[in-house]
């Protein structure tokens, strides 16, 4: 993976958080990081690993492969097959799926995600805090 492909990652991590407006702490503690370091990620001074992008798709209720997807436009198109066609040669192929945004449409495909999450959650709290007649 090419070091453009990285920041492409890291890029599409940071456009996450910026628009799931959660606290930073939460963040940090969802993703399994200590206080101080979220900043630290999505400036790239500290490494932005698997667990955290697992962690944070988790969070998001996304599949983590959109981080790959979104962030490596150039190493997605240039893919011929799939992992699993290599993996399991007996199964009917598939075609790797190219996916070409813009930095804004992606923004706001985040945003409607971390809306829907996050209207969803306040719906819980709302359901567990009703009181009781």
């Amino acid at each position: 993976m090419s070091k453009k492909d990285l920041n492409g990652v890291r890029q599409v991590f940071r456009k996450a958080v910026e628009v799931c407006h959660l606290p930073t702490r939460e963040l940090e503690r969802a993703l399994g990081i200590g206080n101080g370091n979220l900043s630290r990620l999505m400036d790239g001074s500290l490494d932005l690993r698997i667990r955290h992008l697992l962690a944070f798709a988790e969070l998001l209720e996304v599949p983590p492969t959109d981080f790959l997807e979104l962030g490596c436009p150039e190493a997605q198109s240039k893919a011929t097959r799939r992992l699993a066609d290599l993996l399991e040669p007996g199964r009917p192929r598939s075609t790797p799926a190219t996916l070409s945004v813009s930095e804004e449409k992606l923004a706001e495909m985040i945003r409607e995600i971390v809306e829907d999450v996050l209207a969803r959650r306040e719906g819980e709290t709302r359901a567990v805090k009703r009181p009781r007649r």
